[in-house]
């Protein structure tokens, strides 16, 4: 066949064909040798899913020559608590006067007194509503009230007294002839303590 070959072609033809099967040939060798390597290094590489940035494909560094960075979650700063404005001090409740109810004698006392300096150092006045007790202080102001005929007046303390055994109260003669104690000179009161600002220095008798 190669003498039939030979026969049929002439010499330069014969040479450019053997020149062009040793080039196929050996692109053929190439090719091969390349794609098993390639198929030989695969299980050995690391696949990297992160996209090759620009940079790298510009500089040509492969992206597997950098270790794949993994991207931490920001931390969520807590929830900042709104501070609740200050609460404003109130203040206290202002305290009443305690009110004391007692129940007892009372008498009168006037003429002989009057015009003298009570305990307190204020000038006794028979005519005016005050009153002296043993403790209460001064200037408080006091209901007294006759149980034998329901008439109160409101006094104010300004002496002490009275110093009779089973009395407590001893009221000027204003007082003692609103609550209509006059003529028997005693009578059983109650006695209620009120607050100075309930009260004026003005008669209240019913």
């Amino acid at each position: 066949m190669q003498s039939l070959f030979r026969e049929s072609t002439s010499l330069p033809q014969v040479a450019a064909l053997e020149w062009r099967v040793s080039a196929l040939v050996l692109m053929a060798a190439v090719i091969s040798s390349q794609g098993c390597g390639i198929i030989s290094d695969a299980p050995n590489r690391v696949v990297s899913t992160r996209g090759v940035s620009p940079s790298e494909s510009q500089t040509g560094n492969p992206s597997s020559d950098k270790p794949p960075t993994h991207t931490l979650p920001r931390e969520i700063p807590p929830i900042a608590k709104i501070p609740s404005p200050p609460e404003t001090e109130q203040a206290p409740p202002a305290t009443s006067q305690p009110t004391m109810m007692e129940t007892g004698v009372a008498s009168w006392y006037g003429p002989k007194f009057h015009g003298k300096l009570t305990a307190s150092g204020e000038v006794f006045n028979q005519e005016k509503f005050t009153a002296a007790h043993q403790t209460l202080p001064w200037g408080s102001r006091v209901k007294v009230t006759n149980l034998a005929n329901g008439k109160s007046v409101d006094v104010r303390i300004n002496d002490r007294g009275p110093f009779g055994k089973g009395r407590i109260i001893d009221v000027s003669r204003a007082a003692a002839r609103a609550l209509g104690m006059v003529g028997r000179g005693i009578t059983t009161v109650r006695v209620e303590w009120l607050s100075d600002s309930e009260r004026s220095n003005k008669l209240v008798a019913r």
